[in-house]
């Protein structure tokens, strides 16, 4: 019993880091092309971004219209719109840039190892007297 309290707590905690970690997961599946890493990253965001807030607008129609809020909680409700979806834009281009710098280090360090076979191609070869 005690182990079903342990999924909606991480939850809880998790929450802040979720666009962070959708990018990170799911920049992997997108063709960057030649695009400059921070560029795909900051593509990648803003369309999470976008897509967060189309969300969160739908959200706040229907509670605007279905319920009679006063004028301050109208505005605070906008002013959330707008700063969630700035936050998983934000967020969603860190986990973006992270999974493409991540990327480029294991395709250099892969480079390197085939490479660097352990044959140094400026070094003489030995000589065969005797």
């Amino acid at each position: 019993m005690l182990v079903c309290t342990v999924i909606p707590v991480a939850q809880f905690l998790l929450a802040p880091f979720g666009p962070f970690l959708g990018a990170y997961f799911g920049m992997r599946y997108v063709d960057t092309g030649d695009a400059k890493p921070l560029l795909a990253a900051t593509r990648f965001g803003v369309a999470l971004g976008a897509v967060s807030a189309v969300i969160l607008v739908g959200i706040a129609v229907v509670l605007t219209f279905a319920l009679d809020l006063p004028g301050r909680f109208v505005a605070l409700t906008w002013i959330a719109v707008a700063v969630f979806a700035c936050y998983v834009a934000g967020m969603g281009t860190l986990g973006a840039m992270y999974r493409l710098m991540k990327q480029q280090t294991a395709d250099a360090r892969a480079g390197d190892a085939g490479a660097g076979d352990g044959v140094n191609p400026d070094a003489a070869a030995p000589s065969e007297a005797g």
